[in-house]
């Protein structure tokens, strides 16, 4: 009679590794709303029509979501900044 061993398999790095490939967008769409997903895109695709490997489209549309999300956040704040002085200007006017 022949036994036939199992097979063992590591799925500790594999589980991990698929969790965050499978979570990690969810989680930037999630917090980040629409701008990290058509941050995403626009740079995903552009990566793609350049030819580059799937890595480089990974990392350049990784790369241009975060971009887009700063320069989005970075035109709020300075937007509710100038609004803010506009109202003390104003107070100042009236008093």
């Amino acid at each position: 009679m022949t036994v036939i061993p199992e097979p063992h398999m590591k799925d500790s790095s594999t589980g991990g590794l698929l969790a965050f490939i499978v979570a990690a967008p969810v989680v930037v769409v999630c917090c980040a709303g629409k701008a990290a997903l058509i941050g995403a895109l626009l740079f995903g695709t552009t990566g793609f029509l350049t030819g580059t490997n799937v890595l480089a489209t990974a990392l350049v549309a990784t790369l241009g979501s975060i971009a887009f999300l700063a320069t989005r956040s970075f035109m709020r704040v300075r937007r509710q900044k100038q609004e803010i002085e506009r109202d003390d200007q104003s107070e100042r006017q009236t008093s």
